[in-house]
């Protein structure tokens, strides 16, 4: 439609209701491919792509570089991001334009630290970034519903900094102030149209549910959602076929335990290590984004969590990192873990390992399951296909 018929939404009802941000861009590749489905996964592609370098790019800043390779490493070869990576989905989206942001964001606090200790030009350069990230923050409203929770983490790093880092405070405020301002100017014209179709959101409204119980009295769904939520990490995963394999966790056994080493390691850097931009207020990055993120799936329950919690996707992987980095620092006799010759053999065995598993489940267990064809109505598209080319006319 939006090629053939010129439909130039804001936001499109079909399906629910749906972001327009990830249409548009597959129009644009449908353009040169034509109205093909390769369109539409080659956008989930390169976003996927744009995902993995804009984590890079922020973990190198943030962290150091050997962390950042080890997140970019899970991202590549994990379920849930290759399988989100390939699907024509508008969610996969959202991910990759917050990353972008967030990257920008903090060469931006960065340049703004800097300048306390050597006043120089650079204070605009920190503002352009700035008012950048507010941009690409306000464009993730137009691609998946969960954006709008997940620019509260900006806040909320205000927050930790007016406490822990009071002298940056007081000269990077105004900019975060300005750089939210951007993003709801961007997001504005998508939030009064919303406004005023209260009608439009269809799965918004279903969503919600757990929270309008709790509203009025009944707490039951919205614990329930809870606890069975809290398990998705390393136990029992979302039971939809339509996005995973059901009930398989979003990280294995191994990959779970670094996970929450990772999660207490970083929790310590946020409060033990306040002074240092780095690791303490990108730690407490890194924890907000990780519970804001996963805060729809606490409402919505653990069914179908794989998009709904696809605003976490990123920051998953950077905990694991984090572990087997700081293992690696561990020093036994005279030497540390990470120069050891199995330490990186280790290391290639976790994520060659972790390669193969994807593959076997993704390309083989996933893609041959009968209930993933039942999921994505095999036997309706097939009995369409067969009446066009033997019944009279095209098929509605």
């Amino acid at each position: 439609r939006i090629i053939s018929e010129g439909a130039r939404d804001i936001y499109f009802t079909i399906g629910y209701g749906r972001e327009p941000l990830y249409d548009y861009i597959t129009a644009l590749l449908m353009t040169f491919l034509g109205p093909t489905f390769l369109a539409g996964r080659l956008t989930a592609v390169f976003f996927s792509l744009i995902l993995i370098a804009g984590m890079v790019a922020w973990v190198r800043r943030a962290f150091d570089g050997q962390t950042a390779l080890l997140t970019a490493a899970g991202l590549a070869v994990g379920f849930w991001p290759v399988m989100s990576g390939r699907q024509g989905l508008r969610s996969i989206v959202l991910p990759a334009l917050f990353v972008l942001a967030v990257a920008l964001f903090w060469r931006g606090l960065a340049l703004v630290s800097a300048e306390m200790f050597l006043p120089t030009a650079k204070s605009r350069r920190s503002l352009f970034l700035f008012l950048i990230a507010g941009i690409l923050l306000g464009l993730t409203f137009y691609a998946y519903i969960p954006a709008r929770a997940l620019w509260i983490i900006f806040p909320a790093l205000l927050g930790y900094l007016f406490f822990a880092k009071r002298s940056l405070f007081r000269h990077v405020w105004s900019r975060m102030v300005l750089m939210l301002i951007m993003m709801f100017l961007v997001a504005l014209p998508l939030l009064l149209y919303l406004e005023s179709k209260h009608t439009a959101e269809v799965r918004i409204q279903q969503m919600a549910a757990p929270l309008t119980a709790a509203t009025g009295g009944d707490v039951e769904p919205l614990l329930e959602n809870i606890q069975g939520s809290v398990r998705l990490f390393a136990g029992e995963g979302d039971i939809s076929w339509r996005y995973n394999i059901a009930g398989r966790p979003l990280l294995g056994p191994l990959m779970g335990i670094l996970f929450l080493v990772g999660v207490l390691l970083v929790a310590w850097y946020a409060f033990k290590r306040r002074d240092d931009l780095h690791y303490g207020a990108a730690s407490f990055l890194a924890l907000s984004w990780l519970f804001v993120g996963f805060l729809p799936v606490l409402i919505t329950g653990p069914e179908l969590s794989m998009t709904q919690a696809v605003g976490m996707q990123p920051v998953l992987y950077l905990f694991p990192a984090l572990t087997l980095v700081a293992f690696g620092q561990v020093t036994i006799g005279s030497k540390r873990v990470a120069d050891s010759r199995w330490a990186t053999a280790g290391l290639f065995f976790l994520f060659a390992a972790t390669a193969v598993i994807t593959y076997r489940d993704y390309f083989v267990t996933w893609a041959n399951s009968p209930e993933v064809r039942v999921q994505y109505e095999t036997t309706m598209a097939t009995a369409m296909d067969y009446l066009n080319e033997q019944g009279n006319g095209v098929v509605v």
